[in-house]
């Protein structure tokens, strides 16, 4: 009896859907973004584009600006349920982020690498529209700043 009760529960296990990683969440990124960066009484605008990469078990986001860029590549890691983010700038600097939990719409990073002195947190507002809300310890200063994205025309 025990083994007729395994292998139904295999079979039964083979039978179903894969539960999809929340990185399919981040879909909705997919393609261009006009962004602004505010913190205090600096403002810079930027574009971002989202694609899948690593047949889609990774997210990447390229952002331009005048004088410079970044690239991101976000993961979602099943084991320890939570995300992971890794930022390259033009000027060398590698960031590493992670974030508990699955939830695609709201992730709150805190800094691993090189240090523990930066929180961002990403809302998605709406399917034309997210936030992110970052604070940076440095030099013995906080810098609070937000970033906005909407959509950019298709």
């Amino acid at each position: 009896m025990g083994f007729v009760a395994t292998f139904a529960a295999v079979v039964l296990a083979a039978t179903l859907p894969a539960t999809a990683s929340p990185i399919a969440g981040l879909h909705f990124l997919v393609g261009s973004w006009k962004c602004t960066y505010r913190a205090g009484a600096v403002r810079l605008p930027y574009d971002a584009t989202y694609a899948y990469d690593r047949d889609g078990h990774t997210f990447r986001q390229t952002a331009s600006f005048t004088g410079g860029g970044s690239e991101e590549l976000v993961a979602y890691d099943a084991q320890r349920r939570g995300w992971t983010a890794v930022v390259l700038d033009d000027q060398g600097t590698a960031t590493i982020l992670r974030a508990p939990g699955s939830d695609p719409n709201h992730i709150a990073y805190r800094s691993v690498y090189p240090d523990a002195s930066i929180a961002t947190t990403f809302d998605r507002i709406s399917a034309t529209e997210y936030t992110q809300h970052a604070t940076v310890h440095s030099g013995g200063k906080t810098i609070a700043s937000v970033d906005t994205c909407l959509r950019a025309a298709r």
